[in-house]
């Protein structure tokens, strides 16, 4: 049973806004799976609004994880991730991140999926019913299936770098491959096709084509080596079962053919040594990323240096810009996910690229700020040592005559210019 906030959000009938102060990562995973697991019974689109952040005033209201947290749940119920997300009913299971510079928050934006006014019943239900596409039309799996072969081939090795990534690719065209059998049974039946059915199957072309094209990428994976350490467990595991299961069967000529070719498949996983693994892709923006982060390290310097005082009209320019290149950072780190790739493979990435950036730049920056500040000290000239001096009421200053003697004798020790000591310079 639905309750608290996320009972709230299922009862909103107009577009509202929920603020996740105070949640937690896990708590807003379960409430963004309360809320959006079935769709809300309404007849026209509206707009859930989530505040998962906001600036330095507020920033410690919310959990780090905010936002991933959301994204995340939203993606494994099949949402899709759309920046140009309208309040329509086209845009029904999308979400899209945003930050309001106005109210200076971060907030996600989620067009639910709708019955369509099933509660009103009658035929602009089924009119609605057949209007919505069986597949979303921004997931991967629309796209996999309505492109072309040679579109599909770039996309697969763009957005499905690694072996488990192309397996579930191949596992998403195996599902396309039995809609299009099951539209196809329906017409052998004598049955008419809906708008949505006699579209995909208008659209959809090559799924079989494309299926052995990811079949033969996957084992190209695997004879040249090219997996990392967490899928070579998986394929060790996965030969096992299937040796197991394969010894279990009646013996015929098909069984043995298929055990000789698993027993190869063993072999070749045990040549392949852990030193030769892979760590991963990086990430697919990493130039990009590169460059504007580059960008923010003197912004953030200055972020730092500035705590505590006034800052200058340039300064504030210049902090406000800092906030567009964090923003466009974030933007580009998530798109660099590839379309089945698993939540954590995709942090550890990122904390790989992010670690790799500090270790090569951000370091030295740092250590290149602190050289020039203890130059400063040891020269000793007109700097911070000049501000603390205070001349007391009704004393004079000394003269820069007398500072200089003084600088002068201290520096040639006790003995005077000439070889005479202190005491004879004064008589």
């Amino acid at each position: 049973m639905v309750s608290g906030l996320a009972s709230s959000i299922r009862s909103a009938t107009e577009s509202a806004t929920f603020d996740l102060a105070g949640s937690d990562a896990s708590s807003i995973r379960t409430t963004v799976k309360d809320a959006f697991s079935s769709p809300f019974s309404l007849s026209t689109m509206i707009r859930i609004t989530f505040i998962v952040g906001g600036g330095k005033l507020s920033r410690s209201k919310y959990d780090d994880k905010a936002m991933q947290a959301v994204t995340s749940m939203l993606k494994q119920l099949d949402f899709v991730e759309d920046r140009g997300a309208s309040c329509i009913l086209e845009c029904a299971g999308c979400f899209k991140s945003q930050h309001d510079t106005g109210k200076n928050v971060y907030t996600v934006v989620v067009f639910p999926r709708v019955t369509g006014g099933a509660d009103e019943g009658g035929d602009g239900t089924n009119q609605n019913e057949d209007d919505e596409p069986l597949i979303p039309t921004n997931s991967p799996g629309f796209k996999i299936a309505v492109c072309s072969k040679t579109t599909f081939q770039n996309l697969l090795s763009t957005y499905c770098p690694t072996y488990l990534e192309k397996r579930a690719c191949l596992n998403c065209l195996e599902g396309l491959l039995q809609l299009e059998q099951a539209i196809d049974n329906k017409l052998m039946n004598g049955h008419p096709l809906d708008s949505a059915e006699q579209s995909f199957y208008d659209d959809a072309n090559d799924l079989r084509e494309k299926h052995a094209h990811a079949q033969k990428e996957m084992s190209k994976h695997v004879e040249e080596g090219r997996l990392s350490s967490d899928e070579k467990a998986t394929l060790v595991e996965m030969n096992e079962k299937r040796i197991e299961n394969l010894l279990k069967e009646k013996s015929s000529a098909s069984v043995m053919e298929k055990l000789k070719k698993a027993m190869a498949r063993k072999q070749q996983l045990k040549s392949i040594r852990d030193d030769t693994l892979e760590e991963g892709p990086a990430l697919r923006y990493e130039s990009q990323l590169t460059v504007l982060r580059k960008k923010v390290l003197p912004l953030q310097a200055l972020e730092e240096a500035s705590r505590g005082r006034l800052l200058t009209l340039s300064e504030t320019r210049s902090l406000t810009e800092k906030g567009e290149l964090d923003e466009e950072i974030e933007r580009l780190e998530y798109a660099s996910c590839g379309w089945f790739e698993d939540e954590d493979c995709f942090q550890e990435r990122l904390k790989k690229s992010r670690k790799s950036f500090e270790s090569r730049y951000a370091k030295s920056k740092r250590g290149g700020g602190g050289k020039a500040s203890n130059s400063g000290v040891k020269g000793g000239g007109s700097g911070s040592t000049a501000v603390n001096k205070w001349i007391l009421p009704g004393e004079k200053p000394k003269s820069a005559w007398g500072s200089s003697k003084g600088k002068k004798s201290q520096g040639q020790g006790r003995s005077g210019v000439f070889g005479h000591d202190d005491g004879q310079l004064e008589r």
